[in-house]
């Protein structure tokens, strides 16, 4: 058995090592003549050099047993500075009510998604299925506050007032959104944003307004009924559609043979989309253009016959 020594030559600067990014540096110059006799032979003494320098450390470090993977080495902190790839993000603009909680000292403290409920005595969740904001629908015995209307339904009065506060945040969301983007925008930016971005000095105020109407008809749709018996908010504008315009059943003869001499030459022209296999299929019976072929040519021949 060929034995492998394990001895390292410093030689005048003495080797780095970083152990917990495995590296080895050698910082000593290379002997020219060496070089151009054998450079490869160089590069592999030094190289290997280096390599046991750092394996001899490796073993130095505290060591565990695993059952698994056998010895484990415990590597310290690395020293070695490494580069970052991307740059360092940048700060995301703070929101109205963090900038006025900040001038007023008042720190934000989050809520738990799980509160107690003290009759059914068990944790539900603060929102969502079966949640507390919901305990008021779920009641089966409501106090009807004073003049109240006969028809008058408690728990559809709290589910609708849920629905236009979930609205009114929604609305605030994309107001604060568009703040944000305002104060990007007059901020010094290292980059140049996008022309026509939310933000970005180009867009007007009527852009941002209609970005706001945009977010108030999503949080509309996503109800059961798509926001259709929903309450409008104050100043609210009506959603615009696309309206069908439809022709009339009675036509006089004219205006009715020019479309049908219209819709002729389009075909002629192949203009039209036709679907040639449904067509097929209609002139066919369901049969196929096979047996279409088949039965033109049975034809054929018996007017022959005759």
């Amino acid at each position: 058995m060929v034995e492998v020594s394990t001895k390292v030559e410093q030689g005048d600067a003495p080797l780095h090592l970083d152990i917990g990014l495995l590296a080895s540096f050698d910082y000593n110059p290379l002997d020219l003549k060496k070089y151009k006799k054998d450079r490869e032979e160089l590069l592999r003494e030094r190289t290997r050099n280096a390599t046991q320098y750092l394996v001899n450390a490796i073993f130095q470090q505290p060591i565990s047993r695993s059952a698994s993977y056998g010895p484990l080495a415990s590597l310290p902190p690395f020293t070695s500075l490494v580069p970052r790839e991307k740059p360092l993000p940048k700060p995301k603009p703070l929101t109205k009510w963090e900038k006025f909680a900040r001038k007023k000292g008042i720190s934000k403290k989050r809520k738990d998604r799980m509160v107690y409920d003290e009759e059914r005595k068990e944790w539900v969740p603060r929102w969502g299925y079966q949640g507390a904001n919901k305990s008021l629908e779920n009641q089966w015995l409501v106090e009807v506050p004073t003049g109240a209307e006969d028809d008058f339904r408690p728990d559809k009065e709290a589910a609708k007032k849920r629905k236009e506060l979930r609205k009114k945040n929604e609305v605030q969301h994309q107001r604060n959104l568009a703040h944000a983007g305002t104060a990007n925008a007059n901020a010094p930016a290292t980059s140049a944003p996008k022309p026509g971005a939310l933000g970005s000095g180009v867009a007007s105020r009527s852009a941002r307004k209609a970005e706001l109407e945009a977010g108030t008809l999503r949080a509309k749709g996503s109800t059961a009924s798509m926001g259709r018996f929903d309450k409008n908010l104050e100043g609210e504008s009506k959603p615009r559609g696309v309206k069908r315009s439809f022709r009339p059943n009675e036509l006089d003869v004219s205006s009715e043979r020019a479309a049908n001499l219209a819709l002729l030459s389009k075909i002629d022209k192949g203009g039209a989309n036709l679907n040639m296999r449904k067509a097929i299929k209609h002139a066919s019976n369901a049969q196929g253009s096979k047996s279409m072929v088949q039965r033109t040519e049975r034809e054929r021949s018996s007017k022959r016959r005759k």
